[in-house]
């Protein structure tokens, strides 16, 4: 058996050795002619996986290490027999994540409180979700947007997006569509982005051209009025740099590129490849040791000053932020080169669930908040 892999998928090597050949190449030059006698073919976001680059070939299975699934033409899969398998939810817990280290960085530097403040979360899947309850454990008043869990299950703990908009936070976690009732492509144009209030936080980790990314370039200029955060970008990896330049927050898609996230793609990849060959699974995911799991806390302060405290001893933002930033002096037929390096040696990253918080101080509120975000804490 050939099987050809992104060369981003950590542990692959491991995982995937005793099934045959591997042949590992950069997503991007993943093409028809590598692929004409190759049984199996495992991705990452950035390979489009249609009939253009499928035609002709052997693959009978292919397999996304990554929740979104807007690079892959399932439709040409179905006709073509081929079967698909993808990692949703691999990473949920690394974008909430992402956007509790992003709104503490914010909050404690500005002096703003959780407490009174909204947050409306657009898309309650398995990163909304997450999103939802870390947000309601730190005090926020939390209003959910989601269309077609809305009609599932009724109107009751939903809200047109027209009300999302005047939240003091706004969150998108959905996935990108270009087409139906539900199409999520420029879910936020020029148009409705003039319903958003001066002040507002603006967010975006689900995919760049669920914002109108010009639309919002041409906000931020004309008034600057929006603290606004990106991690993902139309055009990737021909992204926007004056878009970049006026935002307060900006990264590499990186959001979900915890450790975990990347290597939970690859065990649910590996699991579903497994079950295709009617096989027994062997192989284990391996996670280094952390050197400093123990954060130590020696003095009472607000939850926004303390929590941006402990997650920066755990992962900066503002390292993410300073790094993609230094692209915007490179000529312009680099940078986009420099936005995928940035993704290919992304620096470890562990989620909250690996640390431990000692607080040296009496504070059952704030231990309880911790908890919800999955810290373990003591007190000393």
């Amino acid at each position: 058996m050939k099987i050809v892999v992104d060369e981003n998928i950590p542990q692959a090597r491991k995982a995937f050795d005793s099934f045959g050949e591997l042949i590992f190449s950069s997503g991007r030059k993943i093409s028809n002619e590598l692929l004409t006698d190759v049984d199996v073919l495992l991705v990452r976001s950035i390979t489009n996986v249609d009939e253009k680059l499928l035609t002709g070939t052997n693959v009978k299975f292919v397999a996304t290490a990554t929740a979104g699934t807007d690079h892959i033409d399932k439709e040409y899969l179905i006709r073509n027999k081929i079967t698909f398998a993808d990692a949703a939810g691999c990473n949920s817990f690394s974008v909430a994540e992402y956007l509790i280290a992003a709104l503490s960085n914010i909050f404690s530097n500005n002096n703003f409180s959780f407490n009174g403040k909204s947050l409306g979360v657009v898309g309650i899947g398995n990163v909304g979700s997450k999103v939802v309850n870390f947000a309601k454990s730190l005090g926020f008043k939390v209003l959910q947007n989601d269309p077609p869990l809305e009609r599932k299950f009724g109107v009751k703990d939903f809200v047109p997006l027209e009300d999302i908009l005047q939240c003091n936070i706004i969150s998108f976690h959905v996935p990108l569509t270009h087409s139906g009732i539900d199409k999520t492509y420029h879910l936020l144009n020029e148009e409705n982005l003039n319903l958003i209030k001066s002040g507002t936080i603006l967010i975006n980790t689900a995919r760049g051209e669920v914002v109108d990314n010009y639309a919002l370039k041409k906000r931020l200029q004309n008034k600057n009025d929006l603290i606004t955060v990106l991690d993902v970008w139309e055009n990737e990896p021909n992204i926007d740099f004056e878009l970049l330049e006026k935002v307060n927050l900006c990264s590499a898609h990186i959001a979900g590129y915890s450790l975990e996230g990347k290597v939970n793609g690859t065990e649910i990849i590996y699991n579903r490849l497994c079950d295709f060959l009617d096989i027994t699974p062997i192989w284990k995911a391996e996670y280094p040791l952390i050197t400093n799991p123990v954060i130590t806390v020696d003095h009472n302060s607000t939850i926004e000053k303390l929590l941006d405290i402990i997650i920066k001893q755990i992962y900066s933002i503002e390292q993410d932020d300073n790094l993609l930033r230094s692209g915007i002096n490179l000529a312009g037929d680099l940078r986009s080169k420099y936005f995928d390096e940035l993704r290919k040696n992304y620096h470890i990253r562990r989620e909250f669930n690996n640390y431990t918080v000692k607080l040296n101080f009496s504070a059952a509120e704030l231990k309880k908040k911790l908890e919800a975000l999955r810290f373990k804490v003591i007190n000393s």
